[in-house]
């Protein structure tokens, strides 16, 4: 280990060690030698391996209009104090923080526990972290990726993930594709209709909506359409009095026609697991299983929407946990391997059948937050390894 320091007023780095420099970030910038430290200074305590220290490595989140970031800060801190604490040193960037070969960036500074600001050469690597998919389609992102890629910056997890892209690459593996509904993209009234009359019940969903917004569960009752959302149900004579309302929200975004499994239960309503997983050595592995429970209306199982949280081990024993990591490992090289980025972490919505078969409702690129502290934990260790092994082999 080693310590640098950092001058605010100045913006310069300083080390006390070796007389011949330390070097730091992608670029191998030279922290230079001083005899004491300089006041008004504040000291990291780094990792170091020969003349190198650090690494360093950004976290990549949305701009402000005031010229700092938006993002979740108490996740953000939590990752920063993570890497603190493994000898890493981490950096909130924006798409505006990059200078040449400068960044403007801020860290959690926990000896006085606020945020500060500071300069810093090019990161080792770079986390994904930005908070909104509209955000991702600027030029200002588009921008920052080319240029991660041009400098040959590791950047994880490169974007949001799109239902539908999801669904068709994994359709391409043999194993993982078993365990997919039947899932199609919805362009016109046939296509609902042809769903409709193979399922009695189905979902409609927005290919990159997510925590149950633009969500819709479909079921034919006494010759009328029942139609559930989280927010309340609704009753059409007809499916194309439903079509003629929602035609034009559907027809302008991409929207799914999935296949309503009927789902096994606990205390009468469906459940479903949420995994997580990391990447670690050779593949990807489950770094915790996460439980909700569906709600009154039972259309979601977001806690926001009325879900609620029961411990993993009530349902444990309805699940093969080879098959699980068995899907995690396949589902994390496909992924990989089909859109040519480096996917870090994902979590996976899955469900069990009545008749005990599992399926794969969606995978998410950012993995939610969750609620139960001991995964929330085992994620934080996991993503915290895996962010200084990327960054250290760089």
């Amino acid at each position: 280990m080693s310590t640098i320091y950092y001058h605010i007023e100045k913006k310069k780095w300083y080390q006390c060690e070796e007389t011949n420099g330390l070097l730091f970030g992608k670029t191998n910038t030279m922290i230079s030698y001083v005899g004491s430290c300089p006041e008004q200074s504040l000291p990291f305590l780094v990792n170091k391996a020969g003349n190198m220290v650090g690494p360093l490595i950004g976290i990549l989140t949305g701009s402000s209009k005031d010229n700092t970031f938006i993002g979740n800060l108490k996740v953000l801190k939590r990752i920063l104090t993570s890497l603190q604490d493994h000898g890493a040193l981490g950096i909130v960037i924006t798409p505006k923080s990059i200078k040449g070969h400068l960044v403007e960036a801020f860290t959690f500074y926990q000896p006085l526990q606020k945020w500060i600001k500071l300069q810093t050469p090019l990161p080792n690597a770079v986390y994904n972290r930005i908070p909104y998919r509209h955000m991702e389609e600027t030029k200002d992102f588009i921008d920052i990726v080319s240029f991660f890629k041009k400098e040959d910056i590791p950047f994880f997890n490169p974007h949001f993930f799109s239902k539908w892209e999801i669904h068709q690459i994994l359709m391409k593996n043999d194993f993982v594709q078993r365990f997919l509904p039947e899932t199609t993209l919805l362009k016109n009234i046939s296509d609902l209709k042809k769903m409709v009359a193979k399922h009695q019940i189905l979902y409609i969903k927005s290919s990159t909506g997510h925590k149950g917004i633009d969500l819709y569960r479909l079921k034919t009752s006494q010759n009328r359409m029942i139609v559930e959302t989280p927010q309340g149900k609704q009753s059409y004579p007809t499916l194309t009095s439903f079509w003629e309302e929602y035609q034009d929200v559907f027809e302008t975004n991409n929207y799914l026609l999935q296949e309503a499994i009927q789902a096994d239960t606990y205390d009468g309503k469906r459940y479903d697991l949420r995994v997580l997983c990391h990447y670690r050595d050779n593949g990807h592995f489950i770094s915790g299983i996460g439980v909700r429970v569906a709600g009154e209306n039972g259309v979601t199982t977001h806690v926001p929407n009325g879900g609620t949280i029961i411990p993993y081990h009530i349902v444990r024993p309805r699940f093969d946990e080879v098959i699980l990591q068995k899907l995690v490992f396949e589902i994390g090289r496909t992924l990989t391997d089909e859109t040519g980025e480096f996917i870090g972490e994902f979590s996976i919505d899955l469900g069990r059948s009545k008749d005990g078969a599992i399926f794969i409702y969606e995978i998410n690129s950012k993995p939610m937050v969750f609620d139960e502290g001991a995964i929330r934990q085992k994620g934080l260790e996991n993503l915290t390894k895996l962010l200084i092994m990327k960054a250290s082999k760089a």
